[in-house]
């Protein structure tokens, strides 16, 4: 990557090595962490050419078709050919010194040559590799947006999903798909973004079908050119041709670096023109309120409006409004049915009276709150509106008997008495609220997190390695197997979060990647579109995960994380009960012990193993403030699975010691951008919220509050903003809420990793 000029004026960047060098070194942490083993390395140049050759034979020359129809070993290999490029671009970037005029030197206090004592200098180089990535991810998204509109496209309309338009119910159909060529790659960004905007399934195809892109839903992931555009070296290069047909269709450059150091925005007030700063930081602070800073901020200096990331989302739910209004384009949220994730027929509870209650939220704005809503950009507010406002408009009308009644068309002295809105007209308001809530881009998910979480499965998938194994073939064959096991096991468990790990979870990505046919398979398998939830609590996904893996070892007879880690020893260990144990006659404890006599385990190194699939754990937001209830009931939850890992921890050491072994230490550590943390189970991946607009790490639970349900809208409280995952838009379960209501901590069972199902 090259660093244009405009990008470093005060210093000469670092010379930093491509692709898989050791980044620089630097101060350990306090306390003495291990080696940093969590870093690629470089091969050893010593190697000759015939050994590197060797070396790289497993995914040196994989069959794969242009488009996929099921993983098989070589689309997986591919898959993780991609995943390392994306890990390479990432280090690329982060380690670039000067990069949005972000230097290393700011970790040192100005004008000082040395660190003052007490300041953690590795800690504060993360943050400065950290926050290049996410000005940089910043703009991959907004370069995505640019790719994502050069596709021609035909856009649903509300007529389309009634009755049985082909348009709207045959539209997850296999057919009409992109006829891919190497001249249409986009660059590896842009790709980054696409791949984890797929790997969200719900809304990707809600995304899809709003736009009415069919073609490129049919296609997904081109293999055959991508794994050719990646050499072994996991360098992404494209032909000339490629280049010049991408700079023609988006108007951008090819390198991200290269594009505009400005953002061009429009006034959501008065519609003046502006070019923003991407970013701020040229200095030792490192939140910025550029358009890719964390917190945003501009005013416009016609109406002196002042432009933030909330008032964009107004901005985006007023133009959506306005295409409902004048193009009958439904709002997000409300084209999908709730409970299966499919382009259902619409149906009314009294086909004579009641309209169809999915597009209550379309008809609310379009009888009632329309002038209101238009309103919110007007210039000349004393304060810039926020999705607080639109959800006080909408708790006050759903409150109300008459605008209801207004709002649905019941007259007359049959209806005079109380009516209730319905479960699916309230979950379609929630599902419409969740794709405002920290998102002002043109997608139902806010991409940027998604990308940064996905990128941690991408850096466990590198740090494993699976591709340089010489048994890494046999290895994507076992994980595809498991995998099949693992949908066999969803479908006959549909009340139940089903968590991965990681192996399997490279399957159902790769799966993913090709949207059509995942779609018919898990439709076949669980009679819903499985989702694959974004966000999940990290205390309800190691409670899934025990539950997970004590199913499988019951129905398959194996054991399910083959790990030794101190965490999937500790899970191992759950499943033991006492009295089996004391009678002999634990099935469990066999399973287990059978993986250690068999040598199995030997091979199954804590840091080189198929661990839980966490990287959509996040923490729920707990602000007594807002919801005491909800926020103490969520930590009591969170203070009982950490004493049950505990327990569980002091179980599996017992265990061990009989047996004469031992397991690894809980002082385990992770490293995140060269600095070492350590990591205390299947949590949240160490961030820095204020580098980012929304928190990709954090979701909100209870209503009434920033990113929460509107009140009268769900059930049990549950948190629209935290409903970013297996309900197109619900709350972790198959459609989000059950019977309406969201539970303590923002999601029901019955879905989760395998939402949907």
């Amino acid at each position: 990557m090259d660093v244009k000029d405009g990008y470093a004026k005060t210093g000469p960047p670092v010379e930093h090595a491509h692709n898989g060098a050791d980044p620089p070194a630097y101060t350990p942490v306090a306390g003495g962490a291990p080696p940093n083993s969590g870093l690629p390395k470089k091969l050893a140049p010593e190697l000759s050419p015939e050994a590197l050759a060797e070396l790289n034979s497993a995914f040196a020359s994989l069959s794969v078709p242009t488009l996929a129809t099921k993983p098989t070993a070589d689309t997986c290999l591919a898959h993780l050919k991609l995943l390392s490029a994306f890990q390479s671009l990432k280090e690329d970037v982060g380690y670039t010194d000067g990069l949005w005029d972000i230097y290393d030197s700011h970790s040192v206090t100005e004008n000082r040559d040395s660190v003052e004592p007490g300041v953690d200098l590795a800690a504060i180089l993360a943050k400065l590799r950290e926050k290049r990535w996410a000005v940089y991810i910043a703009r991959a998204v907004d370069r995505y947006e640019a790719w994502w509109n050069s596709f021609v496209a035909d856009p649903l309309i509300a007529s389309d999903m009634e009755g049985d338009s082909p348009k709207y119910l045959g539209f997850p159909d296999i057919n009409a798909a992109t006829n891919w060529t190497a001249l249409m790659l986009p660059p590896l960004d842009v790709l980054m973004v696409w791949h984890a905007h797929m790997l969200n399934p719900r809304v990707y195809l809600e995304d899809c079908m709003r736009y009415g892109l069919k073609g490129l839903w049919n296609g997904g992931m081109p293999w055959k050119m991508v794994n050719e555009a990646i050499d072994t070296s996991f360098n992404y290069t494209a032909s000339e041709e490629c280049i010049k047909a991408w700079n023609k269709t988006t108007g951008r450059e090819w390198d991200n670096t290269a594009d505009s150091i400005t953002k061009s925005l429009r006034c959501p007030a008065c519609a003046e023109p502006h070019q923003v700063p991407w970013t701020t930081c040229r200095g030792p602070g490192l939140v910025g309120d550029g358009y890719g800073d964390g917190e945003f901020s501009y005013t416009c200096f016609r109406c002196a409006t002042v432009i933030n990331g909330e008032l964009l989302e107004v901005a985006k739910f007023v133009k959506d409004v306005k295409d409902l209004l004048a193009k009958d384009c439904p709002m997000p949220g409300t084209i999908l049915d709730f409970k299966t994730g499919k382009p259902e027929q619409l149906t009314a509870r009294d086909s004579q009276v009641f309209p169809q209650e999915r597009l209550f939220p379309n008809r609310l704005l379009q009888r009632y709150l329309r002038s209101a809503i238009l309103e919110l950009v007007d210039p000349g507010r004393e304060s810039p509106a926020s999705m607080e406002d639109v959800r006080v408009l909408i708790e006050d009308a759903i409150k109300d008997q008459a605008v209801l009644k207004k709002v649905e068309g019941i007259e007359g002295l049959k209806f005079r008495g109380y009516y209730r809105l319905t479960t699916e007209g309230r979950i379609s308001i929630r599902k419409m609220m969740s794709r405002y809530w920290g998102n002002f881009s043109p997608f139902s998910l806010e991409l940027g997190g998604a990308v940064l979480r996905q990128g941690i499965f991408a850096e466990k998938m590198h740090k494993i390695d699976w591709l340089h194994s010489p048994t890494a073939k046999d290895t994507m064959d076992r994980l595809i197997i498991k995998y099949q096991r693992f949908f066999q096991m969803m479908g006959a468990n549909r009340d139940h979060i089903l968590v991965p790990t990681l192996d399997v979870d490279l399957a159902w990505h790769t799966h993913q990647l090709s949207p059509a046919v995942y779609y018919q398979y898990t439709v076949a398998k669980t009679q819903v579109f499985t989702d694959h939830d974004d966000k999940i609590s990290e205390d309800k996904l190691s409670a899934a995960f025990e539950w997970t893996s004590r199913t499988y070892q019951a129905d398959f007879g194996e054991v399910y994380s083959e790990c030794t880690c101190w965490y999937c020893e500790s899970i191992r260990s759950s499943h033991i009960s006492s009295m089996g144990k004391l009678l002999g006659v634990s099935k469990n404890e066999k399973i287990a012990e059978n993986f250690y006599t068999s040598g199995q385990a030997n091979m199954c190194p804590p840091d080189k193993s198929a661990h839980i699939s966490a990287h959509n754990a996040v923490k729920m937001d707990t602000d007594v403030s807002r919801d005491s209830i909800q926020a103490a009931t969520y930590r009591s939850v969170h203070l009982a699975q950490v004493a049950r890992i505990d327990e569980n921890y002091k179980k599996a050491k017992r265990r061990a010691a009989k047996k004469g072994r031992t397991i690894p230490p809980r002082d385990e550590y992770y490293y995140y951008w060269g600095y070492p943390y350590m990591v205390y189970g299947p949590w949240m991946y160490p961030v820095t919220p204020g580098f980012y607009y929304a928190d990709p790490c954090t979701a909100a639970i209870g209503s009434g509050g920033t990113g929460a349900c509107a009140g009268g809208t769900c059930g049990s409280g549950g948190a629209a903003g935290a409903c970013a995952g297996a309900a197109a838009g619900g709350c972790g379960g198959p459609g989000g809420c059950g019977a309406g209501g969201c539970g303590a901590s923002g999601g029901s069972s019955g879905g989760g990793c395998g939402g949907g199902a």
